[in-house]
């Protein structure tokens, strides 16, 4: 092999390697839910899903991990942060459960972000009377909503 090739081949692997080094490990996601992790029956609820700028889709899963949605259609929050948005319009007791989200940015997955966990409870009170919980409220955040998971 000549030396301008092999000096060549060696730039490029070190080359490769700077930049996988400067890369590592990609942050884990959060999740949260609107309006809050408590919904009375029938009511609709919002998971969102948030992770750095550049994220190709993200993944809401069942704990399980049985029962999945992608959603490519992925927005941007601010200068290092991204989002999807997964929408249930009318929950039912089999919807609820452990969530959490995962995504994808070349060259691979993230890590999972922590589980939340959905409650499902029956309506009570008037129609002025708080039905939801809103401890873990993100806010409504703009861009497309993906759709959610049609109870077992």
């Amino acid at each position: 092999m000549s030396p301008h090739l092999t000096t060549l081949l060696g730039l490029v692997l070190c080359l490769a390697q700077t930049i996988h080094t400067q890369e590592g490990a990609l942050p884990r996601p959060s999740i949260s839910a609107e309006p809050g992790t408590v919904i009375p029956l029938g009511r609709p609820v919002t998971f969102q899903c948030r992770g750095p700028v550049g994220v190709y889709a993200f993944r809401l899963e069942r704990e399980d991990r049985a029962k999945y949605n992608d959603s490519y259609n992925v927005f941007r929050l601010g200068p290092s942060e991204s989002g999807a948005r997964f929408h249930i319009d009318s929950v039912s007791e089999g919807n609820a459960g452990l969530y959490r989200c995962i995504y994808y940015k070349p060259p691979g997955w993230s890590e999972h972000s922590d589980f939340l966990e959905l409650l499902v409870k029956e309506a009570s009170g008037g129609p002025d009377s708080p039905d939801t919980e809103l401890g873990s409220s993100a806010g409504t955040m703009p861009g497309t909503e993906a759709s959610g998971f049609d109870a077992p």
